[in-house]
Formats: structure tokens, C-alpha cells, sequence
């Protein structure tokens, strides 16, 4: 079972990768409040419109950040993994962020933005780094934007799973050959722009292809190079050589 400190720490390893932080950084960080919520599948941490003081970590399940229409219609702009910080656009603006949901039963913690705040005012190395885990974010959401905007559905679907691949990999809770996806085809399609009956005949094109398997939740990439096409996959937003390098 993964814990909340193991989660507070994969969150300042991936600081340290993107920018380099002094024993004094890790320190600050490490003692940031770490008390765990332990929250139901699909329940909204952040509503639509909430003022939230709050940066959530994911120490365990998914969660899915979000913007609802008016009509209850939902699109969902990213997925936040076990070591992930959600929003940590609210180290600046309580108001800067988007709605959050679980979409499984999922353990999260709450950290003030007052104390995310405290540190990086500290220290500009904390700073530098927070700005670096933002632009990261950022781009998360440009390919998400080009996915559904621009990409045909499997090309969408092919997209959307090398990147959970390369995620679930970094966070050490998968490979890109294997790993879990706690989504329905329902959650997987607000997050594409498809309806389920889409996303059911998108994944069973890419099984047909013998690009992918799926067992229950559990997806296996048979075949990397032709997924990675299909998507017009390039992993290079999320800056993992940043990351190979500081390892």
C-alpha cells in the first residue's frame, strides 16, 4: 500500500529532477502537513467555480482534473497519479486552478497553499523548481488540447496510453509495458472527447492491431513503436531526460 510520506517524497524527487534542490530544500519540503483524506470514486475534491486553499497530492487512485458545462457535461484536461501534485497553480492564486474529481476510490492529502507558499518565498530554488513542475503541467495540457482538438480517435487512444505508460513508469507504478488504468471507458471517453461505445471500438481496433492487450484494468503494450505512431507519440514534454539525468 503506498503511503502518504512515499508519495510526499516521489513529489520531491520529481522536483529535484527538474530543478536541483539543496539539503535544505528537501528538508522544507519534507515537512510539509501530510495528512491523509481517503476519498470514494467519483466524488469532487474541487467543484466548479469552489475558491480551494488547498494543493492536493495523490498518494493513491486517480483523479482527474476538469471543466463541467453548463449542461453537466464534463471535459476532463488531465489525470493526476499516485506522487502527482494537483494544482500547484495555487501556491499563486486560490482561484488559478481547475475542478478536481476521484475517478476511484482514492487517498489524497491537502496541502495548505499557505506552506507551499512559505517554502518557495524561502528559497529560490524551490521557486525555480515550482515553476518547472507549472511549465511541465502546462504542456501536459497543450497535448491534451491537440489530442482531442486534432487527433482522430485512435490516434487519441494511442496517445492518451503511452502517456499513462511513461507516467505510471516514472512514478513506479507500472512500465510502459504494463501498468493499471483505474478509469472507465466513460471517464477514458470525458477525457478524449468520445462517447464509451467510441472507446470501446477505439481499444478493440488497437487490440486488433496487436499494439495493445487489456485485462480487466490492466493494459499491456505489445507493441511500443507501433502505439507510439499511432499517437504521433513523442514523451518529450514530460521531460524524463531531465529526470534520467538527475538520477
Amino acid at each position: 500500500m503506498l503511503s502518504t510520506r512515499w508519495a510526499l517524497e516521489t513529489f520531491i524527487g520529481r522536483l529535484a529532477a527538474l530543478s536541483p534542490l539543496t539539503p535544505d530544500d528537501v528538508e522544507a519540503l519534507s515537512a510539509l502537513t501530510i495528512e491523509p483524506v481517503r476519498l470514494r470514486g467519483n466524488f469532487d475534491i474541487i467543484t466548479p467555480g469552489q475558491e480551494f486553499h488547498d494543493a492536493c497530492l495523490i498518494v493513491s487512485g486517480l483523479v482527474a482534473r476538469f471543466i463541467q458545462l453548463r449542461d453537466g457535461r464534463r471535459q476532463f484536461t488531465a489525470f493526476h497519479m499516485p506522487g502527482d501534485l494537483a494544482d500547484i497553480h495555487r501556491v499563486a492564486t486560490p482561484l488559478a486552478g481547475s475542478s478536481l474529481q476521484t475517478l476511484c476510490t482514492t487517498t489524497i492529502v491537502r496541502v495548505p497553499a499557505t506552506q507551499l507558499k512559505a517554502v518557495a518565498l524561502a528559497s529560490p530554488t524551490i521557486t525555480h523548481a515550482f515553476f518547472a513542475y507549472a511549465a511541465v503541467d502546462a504542456a501536459v495540457l497543450a497535448q491534451w488540447a491537440v489530442n482531442a482538438g486534432r487527433r482522430d480517435a485512435q490516434s487519441r487512444m494511442a496517445h492518451f496510453l503511452c502517456e499513462v505508460a511513461i507516467r505510471s513508469e516514472q512514478s513506479g507504478q507500472g512500465s510502459r509495458e504494463e501498468f493499471i488504468l483505474e478509469a472507465s471507458q466513460g471517464q477514458i471517453g470525458d477525457a478524449l472527447g468520445l462517447t464509451s461505445v467510441h472507446v470501446n471500438r477505439t481499444l478493440k481496433a488497437l487490440r486488433q492491431s496487436n499494439a495493445i492487450s487489456i485485462d480487466g484494468r490492466i493494459i499491456r503494450i505489445l507493441n511500443w513503436p507501433l502505439l507510439a505512431a499511432h499517437g504521433d507519440f513523442d514523451e518529450g514534454y514530460l521531460q524524463l531526460l531531465e529526470q534520467a539525468r538527475a538520477a
